[in-house]
């Protein structure tokens, strides 16, 4: 997507984006590149597997994007459980 910011306004990028190698994401482009490398990481598997996989990416992305927030925020935010984020947020902490 491309994104233009009016004349005479703050040349920051606008919340919840970011900066990456020079070009700006916005918070669903990152949350979607999460998924996308975790599917590759995934490999070859099903489609039912595929699902879990970008579930839990974008669960772990919302963690480490802000780990502060409760499971419940979390959870209405990758529109999932808040039993998947907890268990999102142990993998997390193991380093998985």
């Amino acid at each position: 997507m491309t994104s233009t910011w009016t004349n005479g306004c703050d040349t920051k990028a606008p919340p919840n984006w970011e900066k990456q190698n020079g070009l700006y994401y916005c918070l669903s482009c990152r949350r979607e590149r999460a998924v996308e490398r975790a599917l590759e990481r995934a490999g070859d598997i099903g489609i039912e597997a595929r699902a879990k996989v970008r579930s839990s990416a974008v669960v772990k992305f919302e963690i480490l994007r802000d780990p502060d927030r409760t499971e419940g925020e979390i959870a209405k935010a990758a529109r999932t459980s808040i039993g998947a984020v907890r268990k999102a947020r142990r993998e997390v902490a193991a380093g998985a």
